[in-house]
């Protein structure tokens, strides 16, 4: 009884073992896009379809996305560790430097280019825990578009590859 867990630093180390796909996390704000880098993305449900991803509390778009009524999972390939640098970087010119699309739905955000794929959903629930918050959404478009590459992945505290 008590008992809170293992500390902070050895659930950091064993998570960087963990390899995690980078995705960039994007949405509309007043009509203008907002996006970030985020490896904390994972499936909930095929039917329906739902996603979550996990902001952590400090980010400088915490009360942005979290307010936004829908999102963007552009899925990154491994030749785009540079896109994924841009979008992890506070006050970057995120978008004057990667293209990008409309979604084809009324409340996602903007589809990379760059993407081999994405998601673009609905927010349906919004929980604060930890130190992050935790956005689910309902997918109501995407999918691969282009099945020749492979993701970026995060290992070690390092982008990574797939061998």
């Amino acid at each position: 009884m008590g008992h809170e867990g293992i500390d902070g630093d050895t659930f950091k180390d064993m998570m960087a073992g963990v390899a995690a796909t980078v995705t960039v996390v994007t949405a509309f704000i007043d009509d203008e896009p907002l996006g970030m880098t985020v490896s904390a993305f994972t499936s909930v449900s095929v039917d329906p379809p739902i996603v979550l991803w996990c902001i952590d509390k400090v980010s400088e778009s915490l009360d942005a996305m979290v307010a936004a009524d829908g999102f963007t999972v552009n899925f990154l390939d491994d030749d785009s560790s540079d896109v994924a640098m841009t979008f992890a970087t506070k006050g970057a010119d995120k978008f004057g430097t990667v293209g990008w699309t409309p979604p084809t739905t009324d409340v996602a955000g903007p589809v990379l280019g760059v993407a081999f794929g994405t998601f673009e959903c609905a927010t349906i629930d919004r929980i604060e825990m930890g130190d992050h918050w935790v956005i689910f959404g309902r997918v109501d478009a995407g999918g691969r578009t282009n099945t020749g590459k492979s993701p970026l992945l995060y290992l070690d505290r390092a982008f990574a590859k797939v061998q």
